[in-house]
């Protein structure tokens, strides 16, 4: 993200003296960030009759009318979610229009500072006092108060902001098909959910699981879609590990899983999926949508709880597309 200039995000009023948000962020992957967090989303407000249309981030900012806490809904958002609605709008656009996990995790979590005055940042549209971020189980991220908006209204943008949205996505409708998890939380205070995180870019838990294909770094939210999910399970002296890897070559040739002293588990392998053309005997499938991982070279690595002995480590590839592993513990008493 460094280097980029941003002019501040500002409002001006067209003849009809109605409020134009504009973007004038230069760099094309900042300027799709911001416009696809500020208009798919927004803050999510009580609505006592359930008729009251959503709005975006961007028309609150538009009508100068920020809500107030009481006005807000405690209904929590996995933070994955958004990222998933960002990979999902841009899934058609140039690979090179997109941020990796690192930098946009640095978008999500950063505070605004003299470092960073160049830069748009979440909190500039969702205020930390309003939007908290917490953890459940010490798992998931969680930001409270925001409702996704599949079908925005972009009237508050400026023509020529919409347009070079168009242009970079490809999109010609800003509908999206998209289910988003949102926990209602019934008022119940937040900090009883998880602890209450200061952001920063070293927040990362090195649990989650983190999917490489091709040399470039998914977010969690992608690996949710695709491939890379995990599950891990402990008895008194070893650890299991389940991963979800659909699409990918079972051949030993091809596949690899490697656990380091530290817990640290590495699963190489080439996946199948994801290809623009499907060809099938004398038939050749153009396909029409590209949600599962792309083809090539992928890996994904996590953390064990603890230490372990990876000579003892044994593990099966199934055909339902699950890796599991099983590894001693390296116990404390013991001596290597």
């Amino acid at each position: 993200m460094s280097g980029t200039v941003r002019e501040p995000v500002f409002a001006e009023k067209s003849e009809e003296e109605k409020v134009l948000i504009s973007l004038d962020i230069e760099d094309d992957k900042l300027f799709l960030l911001h416009f696809i967090i500020g208009n798919y989303f927004g803050p999510d407000l009580h609505d006592d009759d359930g008729n009251k249309r959503k709005q975006s981030a961007f028309q609150i900012q538009a009508s100068s009318n920020l809500p107030t806490k009481e006005e807000l809904s405690a209904s929590l958002m996995k933070r994955a979610e958004l990222e998933r609605v960002y990979y999902y709008v841009l899934r058609n656009a140039d690979p090179s229009l997109v941020f990796n996990r690192k930098v946009l995790s640095r978008y999500f979590n950063e505070k605004r500072k003299a470092s960073n005055v160049d830069f748009p940042l979440f909190r500039d549209l969702y205020p930390l006092k309003l939007h908290p971020e917490s953890r459940i189980r010490n798992q998931y991220k969680l930001i409270k108060s925001i409702v996704f908006i599949n079908d925005p209204d972009t009237s508050c943008m400026r023509e020529d902001c919409v347009d070079r949205f168009k242009l970079l996505t490809g999109l010609q409708s800003f509908t999206l098909s998209l289910n988003i998890d949102v926990t209602e939380v019934d008022d119940e205070p937040l900090e009883t959910l998880g602890t209450c995180l200061e952001g920063g870019p070293g927040n990362h838990d090195e649990s989650e699981p983190t999917l490489e294909v091709n040399g470039v770094i998914i977010a969690d939210a992608q690996a949710e879609q695709m491939m890379g999910l995990m599950d891990i399970g402990e008895c008194a002296d070893a650890y299991l590990f389940r991963v979800s890897l659909p699409g990918v070559k079972r051949d030993e040739r091809h596949f690899s899983c490697e656990v380091e002293d530290n817990g640290r588990v590495l699963v190489r392998g080439v996946t199948t999926t994801g290809e623009k053309q499907v060809h099938r005997y004398s038939q050749v499938f153009k396909m029409k949508t590209h949600n599962l991982c792309p083809p090539g070279h992928f890996s994904v690595s996590f953390h064990l709880p603890g230490p372990v002995h990876p000579q003892e480590f044994t593990g099966s590839f199934g055909t339902d597309g699950i890796f599991e592993g099983t590894v001693m513990k390296k116990l404390q008493n013991q001596t290597v």
